[in-house]
């Protein structure tokens, strides 16, 4: 009975445990096998054991791993094929990831060590053969978000594949694992720390890493103490760094390790690490005539521009793998039978192509007191003499292959240092934020390290310091900094590159520097304005590159190198197209600024371009054009060219209710002063006597409409007509009641008499002014304003008067006498 009861009860369970346990699986990433021809797929397995329904007990996840053998897979497989067979049958693998598994497929197919395998003479070789294809795995070109890590968990790996872990299995609950390999070897600590990347890339870990000081106190212990020894570390470890300073939250954390302060240490060594590589790549193609350090010196003197742009326009390798070195097999003898000659020559350039690739971290942390010992180290001056003169004397051919497979080592290296220099600077920006630790960076010569990088041809790294200067150069000093720099010749030739981005980017650098008047001058004799001016076209720069044109058309001396490019045409034209009621600010600022400039404004109006501007100033009744329009009725030879519109803007005058745009048709009606032209007439067909008088009353209108009224009065006083209805307007009398009002501003002041002089030289209007008006009497006291223009003026006006009146040429004459002590009469 008893047996009975427990088998029934094992049945319950067992039926229970069918009914609660919930299983699932998750696709994940997909890798190529380090050694065969199979594919690793990773997934995770989820498990769940309900209580009682939706309410689970117990959860638990597991990261697994499938090989896909693809034994048919040699170098006549079509890739697509394959791949669509390995999608249809492998339920892990979603059809979107069918391009994915085709790449791979593809990589493996080409994959040399394919040939290797398929030969049976080549099993001696297989152990190398492992470790050749695990190493390249690692650095597969289609994986370019781990691209850092992939790249550094290869590291020193001897073929066990199962001791570098895939990113599908690096876990959070794992940590202390991978921070145990940071007290391993060189190796290890690469491993270790591409491990923790993983870790810290996930936003969600970054907490919990925080509250990890173990873990954080021995990164920045590796990152201190072994940063010259291997790149990898050092992007590594910064990286995961650069992954809390992208949350302000975590910026304390960062400044309590010291971050920062190394990350600068290790931008300003590899910079001039690299500077020192390349003169010295550069010694060796110099003839042997002059000195090294001479000719290195002159090299980067004189290295021009368009080799920059050479490397810029290089098409940038996607995800290219760096080519591999490799021992050439010799077939058979020399037929000189010196074999040791031959030999010795291969084993020197090898050893150089190592040097350049590994030994230099070893050699710089073994014995670098300073940099230039460092430096010095990674190649010993007797091995590189021997081997220059051991290729001089044998073959020139020989000596030009060595320099070119030297030169690619160094652009490779070049890239992987680049990546390094990307996230410390990207590191040092989000530090930024922090204006006191923005000072710091500034007084450890940040400026200078960026201005130096921008040398570089990483399009992703010129943009970040593109990025960093325009914030840094808000500050004067920094500003002033990149003036001593010159930071302007370097810049050019980042507007001719293909990328909008950078040249966005670039180009809003420029605009800051832009406000400097010394750094404008530097601009416009580097050849900024053609370069400005062809981006005027491109819709997403136009408003950059119209903003820094409006900050040089600012120098008088700049303006007339506007006429030698299409800039004048294009901007007038894109006015009097605009289909918008309101035009760019910034565009018709530019234009305002030209239109100064004679030749400019000839330009300007040529091709009916004057009656298509009058036309839309108009319509619109835009007061920033017809601030344009006056500007060009400032120059003689275009005034006649205004006469048809004469009338129009005498009767906008009294139904405008726009008063900005009343002082700009004022302005311009002051400034046609033309013979031909009836003023009497247009002031009485319009009836704006009237209305003159009641601008003319003190604070009763703005006074930029005061002024710009009393200086068309001063232009329409030319003609005695006018001169006579002024006075017989009793326009004289309200000109000298608010001559009362506006004693302070001397502006007024100024042209109030100015229409006196002008009424004065007209003998029909001048006895009404003498004898009828109390002007005379305010001249002679504005005599002695500090004013010297204002002077001026009423000495002229007061000669008149003496001339014409000698009651008052006698009181004119007793104002001016000085009695000295002595009682002489001056």
């Amino acid at each position: 009975m008893a047996e009975q009861i427990l088998k029934n009860c094992c049945e319950i369970n067992i039926c229970f445990l069918i009914r609660i346990c919930y299983r699932r699986w998750k696709g994940g990433c997909i890798e190529p096998h380090p050694t065969d021809k199979a594919l690793i797929v990773n997934y995770q397995l989820e498990a769940t054991v309900f209580g009682e329904p939706n309410n689970p007990m117990i959860e638990e996840k597991k990261h697994c791993q499938k090989i896909i053998r693809l034994r048919s897979l040699n170098t006549k497989t079509n890739p697509t094929v394959l791949a669509r067979e390995v999608v249809d049958k492998c339920e892990l693998i979603h059809k979107s990831q069918l391009n994915e598994v085709e790449q791979i497929i593809f990589y493996l197919k080409n994959r040399k060590d394919n040939a290797s395998n398929d030969n049976p003479h080549s099993s001696n070789r297989k152990s190398s053969t492992i470790q050749t294809s695990y190493m390249r795995s690692s650095a597969r070109p289609y994986n370019n978000v781990a691209a850092i890590s992939s790249n550094t968990l290869g590291l020193g790996s001897t073929g066990n594949t199962t001791k570098a872990k895939s990113t599908a299995d690096v876990t959070i609950n794992n940590i202390d694992e991978y921070v145990e390999l940071l007290y391993e070897e060189l190796s290890e600590r690469v491993r270790g720390s591409a491990m923790i990347l993983q870790i810290a890339r996930n936003p969600d870990n970054l907490e919990e890493l925080e509250k990890n000081d173990a873990c954080l106190s021995a990164l920045a212990r590796v990152l201190r103490e072994d940063w010259r020894k291997s790149l990898d570390l050092s992007t590594n470890i910064i990286y995961i760094f650069f992954c809390f300073s992208t949350y302000t939250k975590f910026h304390p954390l960062i400044v309590q390790y010291k971050i920062g302060s190394l990350c600068m240490d290790v931008i300003d060594f590899e910079l001039r690490r690299y500077d020192t590589m390349r003169n010295e790549l550069d010694v060796r193609k110099q003839p042997s005539s002059s000195t090294p350090s001479e000719n290195a010196g002159k090299d980067m003197l004189n290295r021009s521009t368009e080799d920059s742009l050479d490397i810029m326009k290089e098409e940038k390798p996607i995800d290219m793998e760096p080519p591999r070195r490799r021992i050439p097999e010799l077939k058979q003898r020399p037929k000189s039978g010196n074999w040791s000659s031959f030999h010795g020559t291969m084993s020197s350039s090898l050893m150089r192509n190592q040097m350049l690739n590994n030994s230099y971290h070893e050699a710089l942390y073994s014995g670098a007191n300073s940099n230039a010992n460092a430096l010095e180290s990674v190649y010993p001056i007797e091995v590189k003499a021997q081997s220059i003169d051991s290729l001089d004397q044998n073959d020139p051919k020989m000596k030009k292959e060595e320099i070119d497979r030297l030169n690619k080592q160094l652009k490779i290296f070049a890239k992987k240092q680049e990546q390094l220099l990307r996230v410390a600077f990207y590191l040092l920006l989000n530090m930024a934020e922090n204006v006191k630790l923005e000072e710091k960076m500034r007084r450890k010569n940040i400026v200078r390290m960026l201005v130096k990088a921008l040398d570089r041809q990483n399009i992703d790294l010129l943009m970040l310091i593109s990025t960093f200067l325009k914030k840094l150069s808000i500050v004067d000093e920094n500003k002033d900094e990149m003036l001593v720099l010159n930071v302007v010749q370097k810049l050019p030739r980042l507007f001719q590159n293909p990328h909008t981005d950078l040249v966005q980017v670039t180009l809003k650098l420029v605009f800051n520097l832009s406000f400097d008047a010394t750094l404008r001058l530097k601009m416009v004799a580097a050849g900024y304005l053609p370069m400005l001016v062809m981006l005027i076209n491109d819709e997403k720069h136009h408003g950059v590159a119209v903003k820094i044109l409006y900050h040089m058309s600012l120098d008088d001396r700049v303006k007339s190198m506007f006429m030698h490019t299409e800039c004048v045409q294009m901007a007038t034209d894109a006015i009097i197209l605009n289909l918008n009621v309101k035009v760019d600010l910034d565009l018709i600022a530019l234009c305002i600024n030209l239109s100064l400039n004679r030749r400019n404004a000839q330009i300007m109006v040529e091709g009916r371009r004057l009656h298509s501007l009058m036309d839309r100033a108009f319509k619109y009744q835009d007061a920033l054009l017809m601030k344009l329009l006056r500007n060009l009725s400032q120059h003689e030879s275009l005034q006649i060219q205004y006469i048809d519109y004469v009338g129009d803007l005498a009767r906008i005058l009294t139904i405008c209710e726009d008063e900005s745009f009343i002082v700009e048709c004022l302005g311009l009606l002051g400034n046609l002063a033309l013979t031909d032209l009836d003023y009497s007439q247009i002031l009485q067909n319009f009836q704006l006597i009237s209305w003159i008088r009641k601008v003319l009353v003190p604070c009763a209108r703005l006074d930029d409409i005061v002024l710009d009224t009393i200086v068309y009065l001063g232009t329409c006083a030319c003609d005695e007509l006018c001169a006579l209805l002024f006075c017989r307007a009793k326009v004289v009398i309200s000109l000298i009641e608010l001559l009362k009002a506006k004693q302070e501003d001397d502006e007024i002041v100024l042209q109030i008499i100015f229409v006196f002089q002008q009424i004065l030289r007209h003998e029909s209007t001048r006895e009404y002014m003498i004898k009828e008006t109390e002007s005379p009497a305010y001249l002679i006291d504005l005599m002695h304003d500090k004013n010297e223009e204002i002077r001026k003026v009423c000495d002229y006006c007061l000669d008149i008067i003496a001339i014409s009146d000698s009651e008052w040429a006698r009181r004119i004459k007793k104002s001016f006498e000085i009695i000295t002590p002595n009682g002489c009469v001056w």
